[in-house]
């Protein structure tokens, strides 16, 4: 069986092999890595603290900046900011509720990847990459913490093998941990994270409260970690997230990074995740769930996008699936 990680690991779309996810001043560990693997606590670093600090948020946005958004196309802009404290109490309730009721899931993913070099200095040794479509079972695991929270996330190829996440064709790259998203909103997050009321916008036949939220990296406790080619940094996002105005659900999330990381070639990534409530096979209790996400990264001169759909939702026994030999 695949040893599961002891330690909870936060959320956030990840890159793997390129960037996993960490508490802030936790032992990182790889996506896939057993609990045995253990590398030196990684922070923010004093000039991280001043990049981010820096960084021009949404939070900040004039109001010719958010007219023109394209993020915020079609928003009707709300007037009244003394809104927003009633807003995040009661989605910071529901997000609570839905991880205290969150079981062990899986289901069945379709990975469709493609790959783009816009670096004309090295397209002529990098061309002719075709769209890449892949299958996998996908694994949720929540990991329950009195301080942080958060959820293993991972996939087996279709016979059960652990996919190895440390070794990715250098022609794409696969992306994860986007079940998990909502913990931003999550009580306790909310101090240490900045926020603004937008407005509201029907998305799905559901008017929504369209709420922007940005990490404050003097307080941030959740973050993911860059790590690849012998490089290891701190990764910190703003975005919005559209809260369904009847139950306060999260119908949808988008982020991107708080400041691009010209220090590790990371110059953006736009992660779109899209929730909707599921009934697992073999539960009788909706979950909101990915059903299909997008990621797009610009990395090292190459543009990298990733859309995933996610089908299939049962729960998942840990004992029964798991092969221990990684691909």
């Amino acid at each position: 069986m695949m040893d599961m990680m002891t330690r909870a690991r936060p959320f956030g779309i990840v890159i793997l092999a390129i960037i996993s996810v960490f508490a802030a001043g936790a032992i990182p560990q790889d996506p896939g890595a057993s609990s045995g693997s253990a590398t030196a606590p990684l922070k923010l670093s004093p000039a991280e603290i001043e990049l981010y600090k820096r960084a021009p948020t949404l939070i900040d946005w004039n109001l010719g900046q958010v007219r023109s958004s394209p993020y915020l196309r079609g928003v009707r802009l709300g007037d009244n900011p003394e809104e927003l404290p009633a807003i995040l109490q009661r989605v910071g309730q529901s997000v609570t509720l839905l991880f205290k009721n969150f079981p062990q899931v899986s289901c069945d993913e379709a990975v469709s990847s493609d790959t783009s070099f816009v670096d004309t200095r090295i397209v002529h040794n990098l061309e002719h990459y075709p769209t890449v479509e892949r299958k996998y079972h996908y694994i949720v695991i929540p990991l329950p913490g009195d301080d942080l929270p958060g959820f293993e996330e991972y996939r087996t190829d279709l016979k059960g093998a652990a996919v190895n996440n440390s070794k990715p064709d250098r022609s794409y790259m696969l992306t994860s941990d986007s079940a998990s998203l909502w913990l931003y909103l999550r009580p306790a997050d909310q101090p240490v994270t900045r926020f603004r009321y937008f407005g509201t916008q029907v998305i799905r036949e559901h008017e929504c409260h369209v709420v922007g939220f940005a990490q404050d990296p003097t307080h941030v406790h959740r973050a993911a970690e860059f790590s690849g080619e012998g490089k290891r940094a701190a990764i910190l996002v703003q975005g919005i997230a559209w809260i369904d105005a009847a139950s306060y659900q999260i119908l949808r999330m988008k982020t991107w990074l708080l400041a691009p990381r010209d220090d590790i070639g990371l110059d953006s990534q736009v992660s779109t995740v899209d929730f909707y409530p599921v009934v697992p096979s073999g539960s009788d209790k909706a979950l909101w769930l990915p059903g299909d996400v997008s990621v797009e990264i610009e990395y090292q001169g190459a543009q990298f996008l990733n859309t995933h759909h996610y089908s299939n939702f049962k729960l998942f026994r840990v004992a029964s699936t798991i092969n221990t030999e990684k691909q």
